[in-house]
């Protein structure tokens, strides 16, 4: 199979210096771990309030799951609205899908802030319907999303961009307050913000032992150092029960396929798009590039576990639903990759206080949808820490899976 396995970001992220791993021992008030986007989310909004920061990753920063997705920012949780509002209740579903639009608000303003060069774009999302089932599902929701205070304008076929029409889609929501950016690019210049706020930040530092039997008593050992501190922030996601007991069979590592082609025919695809039902996500890049993800579907069971491996049979099909787009011309694919997500029991990030770890406080499980709320659950924690309590721990807390 042609491409490599690594991710289109990773591979052409600006070159940086990855910091000194951690050694000897060390003290601080709070130490962070994972440097992700909930990870530096947490530990941006702690050193801007002046806490001594030291701050973990096992490999480098935004080199996991967040910087191998598609760099979609979108509203809502895996499901659509009217999934969501079935499974937890119209009040619930409001309030949540509140939260992540809030998540790209805040999002928005520390790019605007910094001027983070991520190729940050707002220009909305589009859900299509394949199937008649499916359209009544996306009706649904736009209606319930419209009548609940948000943005959904509905697309019929004929309005539809015409590559998708040709294909067959039946129709589209358009969800305006949606964007998209450069998920690395993003995250690495978040880092930079919060490393010249304070943050001590080790690369290359896996965390190989978590005690946090109280707050005041927290300890973590690396392989060669130590850092004592008051509290732990864990922001491992998929991999949060190998720290904190207690998740291990709260959230699941789930692997998703991705692709990238050489630069095609810009304009095919107009704003990053999600297609039956959630399962099938791709845009297009300013310089026409195809980013393509999902069809996890094919073969849930094989998808399991932290291992970054291709997947054959499903690289295959995504690669022919690309050969179905004429307007493309010929298609070359330039890099092939995959990333492993933390996926929590009941589809809702975990966000609060670590059951059975007193010292510690969590940000993981994030379903899929990690730009979409983990940087507001990175500034939760933060303010947890700082003040004791957040609107957002008490939406999504941990303690709820019980």
């Amino acid at each position: 199979m042609s491409g490599r396995t690594g991710s289109i970001w990773l591979e052409r992220a600006p070159d940086r210096q990855v910091t000194a791993p951690l050694t000897g021992d060390i003290d601080c008030d709070v130490v962070v771990i994972g440097a992700g986007i909930c990870g530096t989310s947490a530990a941006l909004g702690l050193a801007q309030a002046g806490v001594s920061v030291v701050w973990l990753e096992a490999g480098v920063v935004a080199g996991e799951a967040t910087g191998r997705n598609a760099g979609f920012v979108l509203q809502g949780t895996a499901e659509r609205y009217d999934r969501a509002v079935a499974l937890m209740g119209r009040d619930r579903a409001r309030a949540i899908h509140a939260v992540s639009v809030e998540n790209h608000v805040r999002m928005a303003s520390i790019i605007r802030e910094h001027e983070l060069d991520c190729a940050y774009r707002h220009g909305g999302s589009l859900q299509l319907a394949g199937s008649e089932r499916e359209e009544e599902e996306l009706r649904t929701s736009a209606r319930w999303l419209t009548e609940d205070g948000f943005e959904a304008r509905i697309l019929p076929a004929s309005e539809l961009p015409p590559a998708l029409a040709r294909y067959g889609y039946r129709m589209g929501v358009v969800l305006a307050a949606d964007g998209e950016l450069d998920p690395v690019r993003f995250v690495r210049g978040a880092a930079q913000v919060a490393r010249s706020a304070g943050a001590r930040l080790f690369e290359k530092s896996p965390v190989v032992a978590l005690e946090a039997t109280a707050p005041g008593d927290v300890t973590v050992q690396t392989p060669d150092g130590r850092v004592r501190a008051d509290v732990a922030v864990v922001c491992t996601n998929a991999r949060a029960g190998q720290l904190v007991p207690w998740c291990a069979d709260k959230v699941d590592p789930t692997r998703g396929q991705m692709l990238s082609t050489a630069p095609a025919p810009r304009g095919v695809f107009p704003m990053p798009i999600y297609a039956d039902h959630g399962y099938d996500y791709w845009r297009q890049l300013d310089d026409g590039r195809v980013v393509l993800g999902g069809w996890r579907n094919l073969d849930p069971s094989a998808e399991v576990g932290h291992s970054d491996v291709l997947h054959d049979s499903i690289q295959k099909k995504m690669t022919a639903f690309l050969h179905s787009f004429p307007e493309l011309g010929p298609i070359t694919i330039e890099h092939r990759w995959s990333g492993t997500m933390g996926f929590s029991r009941d589809g809702l990030p975990l966000v609060g206080a670590a059951p059975g770890a007193p010292g510690a406080v969590l940000g993981v499980g994030f379903t899929g949808h990690g730009f979409g709320f983990a940087w507001r659950a990175g500034d939760a924690l933060a303010q947890l820490v700082l003040e004791g309590r957040d609107p957002l721990v008490d939406l999504l807390t941990p303690s709820r899976l019980r």
